[in-house]
C-alpha cells in the first residue's frame, strides 16, 4: 500500500522552512547583527559552553542578556523581559529557545551546531522544563547555517542521512510483511535525499538533513535508528546487520511465543504498549515474508554493498574509528520501537534475550 503525503515536493538542494521560518547560510556574527539592528529591546542570548565564544560579538552588545544553557528552559523565564532571541546550540537548547520564543511572543533566530538540524525545524517538539518533559508547539525560528558550527558535526550528519535510507527499507519492508502504508511523495523525496554513494559537501549534508527534517515532522518513518543511542553510524551498522541476518537466514518460529511481559519489564515500558499479532495475523505475516524475502533481501544488500563509499565519506568528514557497535543495545529495541521491524521480528520469535 502506498501512503500519500501531502508535503509539497522540492529539489533535494532546496530546504526551506514553515510558517515564517526558514533556513540560510551564513556567519554568525553577520547574522546577529543583522537580527539585532532589525528588533529593538533586550536580546536574549541562550548558548551552550561549547558554542558561547560564537555568539561573543552579540554578548558584547549593551542590549544583550547572556544565559549559559544548563539543560532546562524554566529558569528562562525568570528573566527580564526580552524583545528577541538568539540561540546556538544543540537540539535539546534549540526546541527550548523555541519554546521560549513561543510562549512570549518573541521572534528568535537559530545557529544549529548539528548538521542533522534536530531541533531547529520541527513544529513540536519535547522540551524539559522544571524537570519535566512536555510537548509544546515551538516558534519558526530563523534558521541560520554556520558552516564553521556545523562543519565538526557533518560526520554525524552524514551518518543521519544513511539512517534516513535505511528508515525508508524498514517503512517498506513493514508495509509489504505487516500490510501497513507506506510510500508516496514524501518517501519518493526522501529516497532521492539518500541516495548517495559516496561524499558530499558539508553544505549539501546540512541541506538534506534540513529537508528530511521537515518530511518527517510531516509524517515520513524515522524509523528505530532514533530509538537507538551511539553514533550514527554504529545504529547504521547494528540495524544493517540484524536486517541482513532477518531475511537471509531468519524462519519464523512456529511454536515459539517471545515473553512480552519479561520483554516489556527489561525495556522498562508498558506491557500493555506491546502490539501483540493474533495468531491468523502471525501466520499472514510468515506468508507474506516469503512472497517478499527475495525483494528486500536484495534491497538491503545493495544498501549494504556500499558500505566502503559510506565509509570513505565519513572518514573524509573526520568522523574517526567506525567501530561496529555491540549487538545487545538492540536487546530491547522492539519495545522501544514498537511497530518497527525489529518488533516483527520480534514477534517471529528471533530476538529472545
Amino acid at each position: 500500500m502506498r501512503l500519500d503525503s501531502s508535503v509539497p515536493k522540492k529539489n533535494p538542494a532546496e530546504c526551506g522552512g514553515y510558517g515564517g521560518g526558514g533556513l540560510s547560510f551564513s556567519c554568525v556574527c553577520e547574522s546577529a547583527a543583522r537580527f539585532l539592528h532589525v528588533h529593538a529591546g533586550k536580546a536574549l542570548v541562550l548558548a551552550e559552553d561549547t558554542s558561547f565564544s560564537a555568539l561573543l560579538p552579540a554578548v558584547r552588545s549593551p542590549r544583550a542578556l547572556a544565559v549559559l544553557w544548563e539543560g532546562d528552559a524554566l529558569p528562562l523565564f525568570a528573566l527580564p523581559e526580552a524583545g528577541c532571541l538568539l540561540a546556538a546550540g544543540g537540539a535539546e537548547l534549540l526546541k527550548a529557545a523555541r519554546f521560549f520564543s513561543a510562549v512570549r511572543g518573541v521572534p528568535c533566530m537559530l545557529f544549529p551546531t548539528d548538521a542533522s538540524l534536530d531541533g531547529a525545524l520541527c513544529a513540536r517538539g519535547d522540551v524539559t522544563v522544571d524537570a519535566n518533559r512536555i510537548r509544546a508547539p515551538l516558534a519558526a525560528g530563523e534558521t541560520v547555517c554556520d558552516m564553521a558550527l556545523l562543519r565538526p558535526s557533518c560526520g554525524e550528519g552524514y551518518a543521519r542521512l544513511m539512517l534516513a535510507r535505511l528508515a525508508l527499507f524498514e517503512a517498506k519492508a513493514v508495509g509489504l510483511i505487516a500490510r501497513r502504508p507506506w510510500g508516496g511523495a514524501a518517501y519518493e523525496e526522501a529516497y532521492a535525499l539518500t541516495e548517495m554513494r559516496d561524499a558530499l559537501s558539508a553544505e549539501e549534508i546540512v541541506r538534506r538533513n534540513g529537508r528530511l527534517r521537515l518530511l518527517e515532522d510531516a509524517g515520513l518513518p524515522r524509523g528505530e535508528g532514533a530509538a537507538l543511542a551511539g553514533s550514527g553510524y554504529a545504529r547504521w551498522r547494528a540495524l544493517t546487520a540484524l536486517y541482513l541476518a532477518f531475511f537471509s537466514r531468519g524462519v519464523p518460529r512456529r511454536y515459539c511465543v517471545p515473553d512480552y511481559a519479561a520483554r516489556a519489564k527489561a525495556a522498562g515500558v508498558p506491557y500493555a504498549a506491546l502490539c501483540i499479532p493474533s495468531r491468523e495475523e502471525y501466520a499472514a505475516r510468515a506468508l507474506r515474508l516469503e512472497r517478499v524475502r527475495g525483494e528486500l533481501l536484495a534491497e538491503l544488500r545493495a544498501i549494504f554493498v556500499r558500505r566502503a563509499g559510506y565509509e570513505r565519506a565519513l572518514h573524509a568528514l573526520g568522523a574517526g574509528a567506525l567501530q561496529p557497535p555491540a549487538s545487545a543495545i538492540l536487546k530491547t529495541l522492539p519495545e522501544h520501537a514498537e511497530g518497527g521491524l525489529s518488533a516483527l521480528i520480534r514477534d517471529f520469535g528471533l530476538m529472545e534475550m
